[in-house]
């Protein structure tokens, strides 16, 4: 419930009411500072604004190795061959009991190595057809536990081949939408786990004088194949989460990593009230797995924080025209691993810096405004099987207009927000 404002005692005294509110925004710029320095990797930069989905929203892409049964001319030896499967797409960050989902403007593709193009010029091969009848994508305890977003095979005609140059063989086709796989209906509880199950591609390489040498390619993971973990937990009987129009601005990845970034929900609360926040999280060069004798660590980490326009304008009418403060504290929760609990802000803190508010314009703070920050390493414990990083809790101090700090506090999102699930290799 919004608190009215009360008249000042004397002039230039505060509102304690509208300290309240402001106090509020505090805690919303905290949170979300916190938060992105606490995780994964993008750039030395911040993340850009044209880049930050929603808040709710998971965008990543991910480049996971692959094996591949692969068969030439449906008679030569069977090879077994390691290839990589690079997926991007857009999901919730958390899901409610029961709810409708899907992963939505997905696209992948499979690399075939170099070695299969090395024979173009002395077979006159300069082309390619390709057809997909399989990529599923699965969902751990949710119904089905896959989907195939190739059941109806997708053909890709006259793929140029260059000598020695891998051949990417991706979907959707060019001028084809990307796609929305799903629906998936979640649990009542617990967690899904959404990542690559199988792909089939057959691709006839083609010459200009009439050749064609057909080859069969029947994949499966190695190693971990999972692309992102989502809690389930909250009100039951939420809308389907089918996420459009979320920017996908990623360059690939490496073998066996993921690039993202991941915007999650905060509730905030500062005397006595609630307010929601948004943290926005960047990431790229974070493993997929971890071995049981290794560990992974997040060494280039940067994020943003949003403050839309409606709470702009509500600070303005406060008499508010800048924040600014210091975050204090950003902690990781860790489930199989060590440390269990780590705040990834230095003791000095990292700057707020001063930011002015403008009139229907809303605010996207870069954090932190220069170089990167570090969190880990985490190990995984004795017998553990995976190990999750989730988002923890966040302080920050913040003051208005260069006055007095306020204290801003932000509990662990519920259900929990996780930044990464790795597999035990």
């Amino acid at each position: 419930m919004r608190p009215r404002p009360r008249r000042a005692d004397s002039a230039g005294a505060p509102r304690p009411r509208s300290r309240r509110r402001r106090a509020a925004l505090a805690l919303t710029a905290g949170a979300a500072l916190l938060a992105s320095s606490l995780t994964a990797l993008p750039s030395a930069r911040a993340i850009q604004p044209a880049d930050l989905p929603a808040v709710g929203v998971d965008t990543g892409r991910f480049k996971l190795p692959i094996a591949c049964t692969i068969n030439f001319a449906g008679a030569l030896p069977v090879l077994w061959l390691p290839l990589d499967v690079d997926i991007q797409g857009v999901a919730p960050v958390q899901l409610g009991p029961g709810q409708e989902f899907w992963l939505t403007q997905g696209s992948g593709s499979i690399t075939f190595p170099e070695w299969l193009t090395a024979l173009a010029p002395i077979l006159g091969i300069d082309k390619a057809d390709a057809t997909i009848s399989d990529m599923s994508i699965g969902a751990t305890h949710s119904t089905p536990d896959a989907v195939n977003l190739a059941k109806d095979p997708i053909s890709i005609k006259d793929i140029p081949i260059v000598a020695g140059k891998p051949l990417k063989v991706g979907l959707p086709a060019a001028g084809q939408k990307a796609f929305d796989v799903g629906p998936y209906t979640a649990p009542q509880s617990g967690k899904v786990t959404l990542g690559f199950n199988s792909a089939f591609a057959k691709v006839d390489l083609k010459s200009s004088w009439g050749f064609s040498l057909p080859i069969t390619a029947d994949c499966k993971p190695r190693g971990g194949n999972a692309l992102l973990t989502i809690a389930v937990g909250g009100a039951s009987g939420q809308a389907p989460a089918k996420i459009q129009g979320a920017p996908l601005n990623f360059g690939e990845p490496k073998s066996g990593e993921l690039t993202g970034i991941i915007n999650a929900p905060y509730q905030c609360v500062w005397n006595g009230q609630t307010y929601g926040a948004g943290i926005a999280v960047g990431a790229d060069g974070i493993p997929l797995t971890v071995s049981k004798s290794g560990s992974f660590s997040f060494t280039n980490a940067s994020g943003a924080l949003t403050v839309p326009k409606e709470t702009v304008n509500k600070l303005l009418d406060q008499g508010v025209t800048t924040i600014s403060g210091k975050v204090t504290n950003l902690t990781l929760d860790v489930e199989g691993g060590t440390p269990q609990s780590l705040n990834v802000i230095p003791s000095a803190g990292i700057d707020i810096p001063k930011t002015t508010l403008t009139r229907d314009q809303q605010i996207v703070v870069p954090l932190p405004q220069d170089g990167t920050l570090t969190a880990g390493p985490f190990k995984p414990t004795s017998g553990a099987s995976s190990v999750q990083v989730s988002l923890g809790g966040a302080t920050a101090s913040l003051s208005f207009d260069g006055g007095a700090a306020t204290t801003a506090t932000c509990g662990k999102p519920s259900p929990t927000v996780y930044l990464v699930d790795n597999p035990v290799t």
